[in-house]
This record gives structure tokens, C-alpha cells and sequence, in this order.
């Protein structure tokens, strides 16, 4: 893609990434997060899946957007679940350990696709057969990462320790 049409292409993601926010806040009083952060990763990386049979160029533009919704979505409600479990006092602590978390895991992980992609095009892929097949893994593990916390949620809800999922009544845990 040229300079301009590639620049077009990520507006749309960095736009909805944007978007997430203020939609997360109208969504949060009707779900848990964590299984909102769930819905989001399958979002993405359906997005990141279907993006890898895509033929037009012009394709790639909703669904990278809803790929950056899905990922912007998941960003909102990890620091709406972080402020729902830390003291009020110490609010601003944690949506900074989690920010930096979250950058520095997104910075290793590019730098893990990166060298993933030069791998592949040294053992002769084409640069777009590497870019694929990496956005491919990457869907396989958003989806497995957002089976696992729901398993998880679902153990943790079991023995009490996590509200369940119904926002009905009010869920105190256990002293």
C-alpha cells in the first residue's frame, strides 16, 4: 500500500481503539468485566483471522477496525477490572503498573511477531504469507487466552471468590 492508503488503513482501528472507551462506559453497568475482556479478544481476533483471507485492500479497513475495537475494548475493561479491586486511594497506582504492563507487554510481543515474520521470510515465505501467518497465531492466541480467563472465572465463581455472572444482585465476596 502506498504511504496515504496505509495511513488510512490504521486510522480506522486507531479510531475505534478510541471509541472503546466512552462505548465501555455505557457497557460496564450490564457486564463483568472480565467477561467483556473475553468477548473482546474473540471480537479482535475474528477481525485478525478474517483479515488473512482478505483480497481488496479496501477489506482490510473495518475489519482492522474492528480489530482495534476489540483490542481497545478489552484495553478499557481491564483498567475498569483493575479499578473495581484496588482502593479507591491507590486508583491512579494501579491504571499506571496496569498501563505499564500492558505497554510492555504489547512491546515484547512485537518484537516477538517481528522476528517470527523475518524468521518466516528467511525459511522462504512471502513477506504477506509471514504477516498472515503471524496475524493467524495471533487470533489462535487472543481466542485460547480468552477461554482460559473464563475458565478460570468460572472456577473462581464455583468456590466463591468472583461474583457470578448475572449483574441482578449485588455480590459481596467472602471475608
Amino acid at each position: 500500500l502506498s504511504a496515504l492508503v496505509a495511513g488510512v488503513v490504521f486510522l480506522a482501528p486507531a479510531t475505534l481503539v478510541a471509541m472503546a472507551g466512552p462505548i465501555g462506559a455505557r457497557v460496564k453497568p450490564h457486564f463483568r468485566p472480565t467477561v467483556v475482556m473475553a468477548a473482546a479478544g474473540v471480537i479482535a481476533a475474528v477481525a485478525l483471522f478474517t483479515l488473512t483471507h482478505a483480497t481488496a485492500w479496501w477489506s482490510f479497513i473495518p475489519l482492522f477496525a474492528l480489530a482495534g475495537f476489540g483490542f481497545g475494548l478489552g484495553w478499557t475493561f481491564a483498567n475498569l477490572a483493575t479499578q473495581d479491586v484496588v482502593d479507591p486511594d491507590r486508583a491512579g497506582e494501579a491504571s499506571g503498573v496496569l498501563l505499564t504492563v500492558l505497554v510492555a507487554a504489547g512491546g515484547i510481543g512485537l518484537a516477538i511477531v517481528a522476528t517470527s515474520i523475518a524468521g518466516l521470510e528467511r525459511h522462504g515465505h512471502s513477506p504477506e504469507s509471514a504477516y498472515f501467518t503471524s496475524l493467524r497465531v495471533i487470533a489462535i492466541i487472543t481466542v485460547a487466552w480468552a477461554a482460559i480467563v473464563l475458565a478460570i472465572r468460572s472456577v473462581l465463581v464455583r468456590r466463591g471468590l468472583m461474583a457470578p455472572l448475572s449483574m441482578r444482585k449485588a455480590w459481596t465476596p467472602p471475608r
